[in-house]
């Protein structure tokens, strides 16, 4: 196995270079520390040795007892405050410290902060390593009670310097080894073990307070209880005023590192109060107790020793042990012991391992998770010689005291970005984007302004730092007074920096989105919501919701913001933003209160998280059960967003007011009249009727996931009679030795002749073997050809495809991608990795190029299809859709007649499992209704654009299908991903995003559009057949696509900034300037050489009209940079009047030239055809314009 097999091996599910399951926001599924977790946390924190000798430790300055309590508790009081303040960003947003410091430092500045706390003076390792060190002194207590001559009986080889016995090292190996299986255990599971060892703790700490001054005999307290001293009051860094603040420092100093990552425990908190209370009350009386405690001790047992002040609870019951090997003396030895070793784990694994675990694997989250971490950390431990840092209480306090100088800048810069510049506001999306659509993206993923900040708090006090590790240094009294005051120093300064330099130098992003966004409290409460994923489906259970209708103007980002939270945080995030900006906001009852007028069919929560009573439909396009109807006036046209919650945000595009209309209903971004059509509106779409109410208590059935079993849809004309097999009670008709098909009814019919039954039949697939062979050849060839890059290429997909085309569903995919990838249809996977792998290059984690050719991988695709559609399926049904939009050879797309006929075997594919057909009334499981519905029109408008393109009738007909066209929480089916499979997609595409409906739907409408006017023009027998009435209709249709861009919802618009999004709109323009094309080619139809000569033909009278339109197509493909090209296309008078049209030729042809120079192949390709036909037209031009009748045919397309 080479080294690069092995790096594979351990590579993590992440999903890419800033997230992975252990850095990403916690769900409430994990936010299981309360208030006594918290509690417990610090008991242990506090209750140990370290604390223990932290308190005792000031005594040797020169301070005495009462003097260095004093500093105990005046420093526990800062760094409680400290604690409070620094873990603020933690407790309301769910992050840990790594991904906070993001927000502070920058994507990649953020890696210094963490690499400055992993490695400088080797902070979390030696402190992991000096806490394991001592827990091996505890565990030599129990070796000793067993055998109190245990040391001598094992050679000593070990140097004098070291500090240590062999006897000693091998019991820190045994208690090292000890706690390496505690190191599991995730973070959110330790409660349970914070509750047995803090008992533990506090009783031993207690007991052994109480055994000291009972047993301390009549000579009383040692001498460190002296209140005497021997140093000036003030005057120098040798005064007592000095020494305290030094103390002071270095009380703060031991709980530095701690302070600064506090993010990453109080992420884990159930609410923030749980985090706030559970360390403002803990940490500081567990913190003073226990070194009080320490102080006590150690003067109660001096006089016992000789007069030596002994700082090490292990330490002394050695002594005690020298001196009385008794029975009980051994007891009592091996159950302190026990519980100094529990008080150590319990301590040293959360406190160090797992912080240092989180560090690493923010750094390397491809590889290192929480639980890898934490096992390199305890790896590395041994290598700072821990066992040298308790020889001397001095050289204890030198290692305390050097964290807060580099700490305590970081720590201020984070109070003082959450507080002051962010105002408590944080966009978490972008805290795990790695590009410059990052709000916190900065200059190059750097904030300079922070690393300057830091400097300014660090850089004045580390001369006092070098002086205090190396005693030959000698400093200016000033010089060491400043470091005296190292943290106090250090957190203040750095803040009022930070502050300063983003005042100087704001950072935009980041201002805009303060100003932008709600207060504080709602952006916190949205995405405390946004992770409530309790459900395994990865979707919220929220309780019924009211429609909240709302009239202003609101952020795109904000509303992006709405349609991804929960439902209940959504309706709460829609009333406070209407009343923080003084608008109106309506309510309407929910399905419950509608039950007297509407009969809920039973519908439970459908597999992709969102329950039929949470669907809402238009009245214009009927009512579904249990669903609340919503009405937007039409006196403001708006942008509207619908929700699977019923809340409809409807953002004003013009402060203008439009006159008074009658109620319509704002539906897919068309207005539509609500109540009955007046005579000579337009009628339902296509005459499609919507189905009446079913109230039925027939059980669900499944069409899809019948093992090895196709099912067929049984038309009317089918060989069985629908009302003949509706005779037949029984749901399945089967022998089975005679007959290899099931029948199912899944609706039986209406109270109207033609509201037939619905039957299927299922049927088993039998195959030859030579089929069998070759779909199995093209699978295992498919995997051959793009392994070890699977993942990668599905993670490309729904980045860069599948937001623009969501035909696969997505959840389903995943799930049976993550089981057994083998049984999803190689032709889909083929499909996936082909469109894939045209992106290899837009991951800058990925260096090396793609080891294989995209048509190596769709050839499998099309063999395996060849097969697969014999007994089709959604899964190959969505691998034809996907099919049609490979990038073809290097040839036009007219010249290949084989994606006409694919369209065909692809329509064939959806009628004959019964798509065409309104499932709405079925007694299916929901979330295959709403895919169903999505697919079918994905068909449609896939068979009605390849019509256009090669020249021929579309294959449906209109009066063929019955499937209304679906709506957002249609689109949003399947979509949301549960918590298991989020690492194999990008954390933005793990939700529903409304943008992705929106466009999907935009898709769905022009199409619709688009069919009419081929309908009434464009079809050999056109309909109407008078030219008259080809116009008039054309006339209104033009109508409906001059209010396109008007009703287009803001997040579909075209802006200056080519985000992701923008760029994934770019296609749909596209499809929009096309259908406008081919409208006005119907209305200057017929484009002879006698229409241009007649100033009253319909060419003469829409050319100008047209001429005005292709402006604005010239300048929308002008504004088209070469970086659009790499997302995802799919496939679509008089002299001085020709010659501005050859002008808007002109410029239209430069562009084309100058994005024509790409080196993107697949750009090259798509912008192929029409440039070939662009330079045919311009080496004919100049005879065109001389007037030449020679090039002039009758009929001539008006358009070139």
């Amino acid at each position: 196995m080479g080294v690069g097999e092995l790096i594979e091996r351990a590579r993590l599910p992440c999903v890419s270079q800033w997230i992975n399951e252990d850095i990403r926001p916690i769900e409430s599924a994990r936010r299981t520390w309360t208030f006594w977790t918290f509690h417990n946390f610090w008991l242990l924190i506090n209750c140990n040795i370290a604390t223990f000798l932290t308190g005792s430790s000031l005594i040797p300055l020169g301070l005495n007892w009462w003097q260095a309590i004093i500093a105990i508790v005046v420093g526990n009081i800062i760094a409680t405050v400290a604690i409070v303040i620094s873990s603020l960003a933690g407790a309301y947003y769910h992050i840990g410290f790594s991904v906070y410091s993001r927000a502070v430092w920058g994507m990649w500045g953020s890696q210094f902060a963490i690499w400055n706390r992993i490695f400088l003076s080797l902070a979390v390792v030696r402190r992991y390593g000096f806490q394991t060190w001592v827990g091996g002194q505890c565990f030599e207590l129990i070796l000793l009670s067993w055998d109190p001559q245990y040391a001598s009986r094992i050679p000593n080889h070990m140097p004098e310097s070291t500090g240590m016995t062999t006897a000693q090292f091998v019991s820190y190996i045994i208690f090292f080894v000890i706690s390496l299986p505690f190191l599991w255990i995730q973070p959110h599971r330790l409660h349970k073990m914070f509750q047995f060892s803090s008992a533990v703790a506090i009783g031993f700490f207690v007991a052994l307070l109480i055994w000291a001054l009972a047993t301390m005999g009549e000579g009383g307290f040692g001498s460190t209880m002296d209140s005497s001293t021997t140093m000036p009051r003030t005057g120098g860094p040798g005064s007592v005023a000095w020494l305290m603040m030094y103390g002071i420092m270095c009380t703060i100093g031991a709980i530095a590192a701690g302070i600064l990552n506090q993010n990453d425990f109080a992420r884990l908190a159930r609410t923030p109060m749980d985090a706030l209370w559970g360390q403002l009350i803990p940490y500081g009386v567990y913190s003073i107790l226990t070194s009080v405690i320490g102080i006590l001790v150690v003067s109660a047992t001096q006089k016992r020793f000789g007069g030596e002040a002994v700082w090490n609870p292990p330490t002394i019951f050695v002594r005690l042990l020298e001196k009385d090997d008794s029975a009980e003396t051994r007891a009592a030895v091996f159950f302190a012991g026990v519980a100094m070793c529990i008080s150590q784990i319990g301590s040293n694994v959360p406190g160090n391992a797992l912080a240092g675990g989180i560090d690493l694997s923010s750094v390397f989250p491809r590889y290192i998770n929480i639980r890898r971490g934490a096992y390199i950390t305890a790896l590395l431990s041994p290598i700072v010689n821990p066992w040298q840092l308790v020889c001397k209480a001095t050289t204890f306090l030198s290692v305390l005291s050097s964290y807060s100088v580099f700490l305590a800048p970081m720590t201020g810069m984070m109070f003082a970005s959450y507080v002051v510049v962010n105002r408590r506001k944080i966009k978490v999306d972008d805290l795990y984007q790695g590009h410059s659509g990052s709000i916190y993206w900065y200059t190059h993923g750097i904030n300079f302004r922070a690393p300057l900040a830091w400097a300014v708090g660090v850089a004045p006090c580390t001369p006092g730092f070098i002086a205090a590790v190396n005693l030959s240094v000698v400093l200016p009294s000033g010089m060491t007074e400043l470091f005296y005051l190292n943290y106090l120093y250090g957190f203040l300064s750095s803040a009022g920096v930070y502050v300063l330099l983003h005042w100087l130098f704001p950072a935009r992003n980041v201002d805009r989105f303060i100003r932008t966004s709600p207060s504080p409290r709602e952006v916190q409460q949205f995405y405390a919501d946004r992770w409530e994923l309790p459900s395994p489906i990865g979707e919220p259970a929220s309780p019924k919701p009211r429609a909240c209708h709302v009239t202003g103007k609101l952020g795109c980002h904000w509303r992006r913001l709405v349609m991804a939270s929960s439902a209940a945080t959504r309706n709460l995030l829609a009333r406070l933003f209407c009343k923080s900006r003084g608008l109106v906001c309506q309510s309407t009852p929910t399905p419950d209160e509608l039950s007297a007028q509407h009969e809920s069919a039973g519908e439970s929560t459908t597999d992709n998280g969102a329950s039929d009573a949470e669907l809402v439909t238009p009245s214009a396009m009927g009512s579904s059960p249990g669903l609340s109807r919503r009405s937007v006036s039409h006196s403001s046209p708006a942008d509207t967003v619908q929700s699977s919650t019923g809340i409809t945000v409807a953002v004003a595009l013009s402060m203008e007011r439009q006159p008074s209309a009658p109620s319509a209903m704002v539906h897919q971004g068309l207005v539509r009249q609500s109540g009955p059509p007046a005579d000579g509106q337009d009628q339902p779409l296509h005459g499609v009727s919507h189905p009446a109410v079913l109230s039925s208590n027939l059980p669900l059935h499944t069409l899809e996931d019948n093992f090895n079993r196709t099912a067929h849809s049984m038309g009317p004309s089918a060989e069985q009679d629908t009302y003949l097999l509706d005779a037949f009670r029984c749901l399945i008709i089967s022998e089975k030795d005679e007959i290899d098909a099931n029948i199912i009814q899944v609706y039986p019919g209406g109270h109207t002749a033609d509201d037939r039954p619905v039957h299927f039949l299922l049927l088993e697939n039998e195959n030859p073997e030579f089929t069998t062979e070759a779909k199995q050849a093209a699978s295992d060839g498919t995997e051959r050809l793009v392994w070890p890059y699977g993942e990668h290429l599905i993670r490309l997909y729904f980045k860069h495809v599948h937001p623009i085309y969501p035909v696969v569903t997505k959840t389903r995919f995943l799930r049976q991608y993550k089981a057994n990838r083998m049984k999803i249809p190689a032709s889909l996977r083929g499909a996936i990795y082909g469109m894939a792998c045209v992106f290899w290059d837009r991951d800058p984690s990925i260096t090396e190029p793609c080891p294989f050719q995209q048509h190596q991988c769709i050839d499998h695709a099309h063999e395996a299809w060849r097969r697969e559609h014999e007994n089709p399926n959604l899964f190959s049904l969505q691998a034809g859709l996907l099919l049609h939009h490979i990038t073809p050879p290097e040839i036009d797309s007219v010249e290949t007649p084989s994606m006409w006929t694919m369209t065909a075997q692809t329509t064939a594919c959806a009628q004959t499992i019964g798509l065409h057909q309104d499932p709405t009334r079925w007694s299916i499981e929901p979330w295959e209704k709403r895919v169903r519905k999505k697919l079918w029109w994905a068909v449609y408008a896939s068979d009605c654009w390849s019509a256009i393109c090669h020249g021929n009738p579309p294959h449906i007909s209109l009066s063929s299908f019955s499937t209304i066209p679906p709506d957002m929480d249609d689109i949003r089916a399947d979509e949301t991903l549960p918590e298991d499979l989020r690492y194999l997609v990008e954390p933005d595409d793990a939700i529903f995003q409304a943008s992705v409906g929106a466009r999907f739907l935009q898709f769905i409408n022009l199409t619709i559009i688009l069919r009419e006017v081929l309908d009434c023009s464009f079809q050999v027998r056109p309909n109407p057949s008078s030219l008259a009435d080809r116009e008039t209709q054309l006339v209104i249709l033009r109508e409906k696509f001059n209010d396109w861009h008007s009703l287009l919802p803001q997040c579909l618009a075209l802006g200056p900034d080519r985000g992701q999004d923008v760029v994934s709109n770019c296609p749909l323009h596209l499809h929009y300037y096309a259908s406008q094309a081919l409208l006005y080619r119907g209305l200057m139809y017929p484009a002879t050489r006698e229409a241009r000569a007649n100033p009253e033909s319909s060419l003469r009278r829409w050319f100008l009209s047209a001429l005005s339109e292709f402006r604005n197509f010239v300048c929308f493909f002008h504004s088209i940079a070469e970086e659009d090209l790499r997302g995802f296309w799919c496939r679509p008078t008089d002299q001085q009047d020709i010659e501005a049209a050859y002008q808007l030729l002109q410029e239209f042809h430069h562009s084309l030239e100058r994005l024509g120079e790409t080196t993107h192949k697949p750009g090259r390709l798509l912008l192929r055809p029409v440039r070939l036909r662009l330079d045919s037209f311009f080496r004919q031009a100049a005879t065109v314009l001389r007037g030449s009748e020679a090039l002039i045919t009758s009929p001539t397309n008006a358009t070139g």
